[in-house]
């Protein structure tokens, strides 16, 4: 039986950006099962209120109106907020409703940071992209990728080309926060 993959995020861009990762990730693990929607998005504001335990709600509505099987993915960036704090404070908010809850240290775009090298085939890179610092070190991934480019970074653009060319075995080595989002996704999709 499909397995259907949904999600809630907080920008614009992770709304074509997620599903396109979730796809690379399912596919690389060898799990050709699954189906991923399309994602709700919910402000940033909202994601440790009952407005995501409510938009998750909807999302496993969705799931069991096709067969029941599936996992609920929330994601969303961690800013200057202590990741782990935000990820308690999201669990406590969904008041039991089961959903992988990540947070992207600092911003989504240090996904893109950790693995700029495969991106450089992307024609908005530059050649020699590179960023050796740690990627989640500190906010401002936006404005670092954005020095690696040769055009102006548009989130709703890029975030979507981007996923979908990201090394992903090379993000993870050197982004903690994709290595346990991918982890933690895989291993619920699995039980699931």
């Amino acid at each position: 039986m499909t397995r259907i993959v949904a999600s809630v995020v907080e920008g614009h861009g992770e709304v074509k950006a997620l599903p396109e990762l979730l796809r690379r990730i399912t596919n690389e693990a060898g799990i050709f099962d699954s189906q991923v929607a399309e994602p709700f998005r919910l402000g940033r504001d909202h994601m440790r209120s009952t407005k995501v335990r409510d938009a998750v709600r909807m999302q496993w509505a969705n799931i069991n109106q096709r067969g029941g099987i599936g996992v609920v993915v929330v994601l969303y960036d961690s800013d200057d907020d202590d990741p782990q704090q935000c990820v308690k404070a999201t669990r406590e908010a969904l008041e039991g409703q089961e959903a992988v809850v990540a947070v992207a240290v600092r911003e989504y775009e240090a996904w893109f940071l950790a693995g700029i090298e495969s991106l450089r085939d992307h024609r908005a890179v530059k050649d020699d992209a590179a960023y050796p610092k740690d990627p989640e070190a500190k906010r401002g991934a936006k404005e670092a990728l954005q020095e690696q480019m040769i055009e102006n970074y548009a989130e709703t653009r890029h975030q979507v080309a981007f996923s979908s060319r990201l090394d992903l075995d090379a993000t993870a080595r050197r982004s903690p926060s994709f290595a346990r989002f991918r982890e933690q996704f895989l291993a619920s999709l699995t039980a699931a």
